[in-house]
């Protein structure tokens, strides 16, 4: 049996980014995160589905925010290991790549950079749109935390 290939479509700062349906626990509305500050680019804290779950803001260039834009209305829970984490989005979709006749292509190594999670592409609605499994998306979080952690303890 054919694997159907469906894709949840995160959109922020005018990124579009797709994350394997399978690879993602929840949608959520943004009013379930409890909002705190810290110095980790943890944005808020959501408690649901018996887990405790960080929520994080990213911005076009997969850097951490500090801080919400208001155009966020959305977070998707990522599966993970440890706990499931949050990644904020202006809008959310299911999509499914068959029926709208999408194919992402491999990035050639020499466009690939260092530490990003994007490993193809495909253009969607007239736009270049980035693909990237949860688990790399995930660890892509993960070091941009490193440094932050790092600081916190010196």
């Amino acid at each position: 049996m054919e694997r159907i290939p469906l894709y949840v479509l995160l959109v922020f700062d005018g990124r579009y980014l797709f994350i394997p349906q399978e690879e993602v626990e929840s949608v959520e509305i943004i009013a379930d995160v409890q909002i705190t500050r810290s110095s980790t680019s943890v944005i808020g804290w959501f408690f649901g589905h018996g887990n405790e779950s960080p929520v994080f803001c990213l911005a076009k260039d997969l850097s951490l925010l500090s801080e919400i834009p208001k155009s966020r209305e959305y977070f998707v829970l990522l599966k993970n290991e440890q706990q499931p984490l949050g990644i904020t989005c202006d809008e959310v979709e299911n999509i499914n790549f068959k029926r709208e006749h999408l194919h992402p292509q491999e990035l050639h190594p020499v466009m690939r950079i260092v530490g990003s999670p994007v490993r193809q592409l495909l253009v969607y609605q007239e736009k270049i749109a980035c693909v990237c499994s949860g688990a790399a998306l995930v660890k892509h979080l993960n070091l941009q935390l490193e440094p932050l952690e790092q600081s916190e303890t010196t």
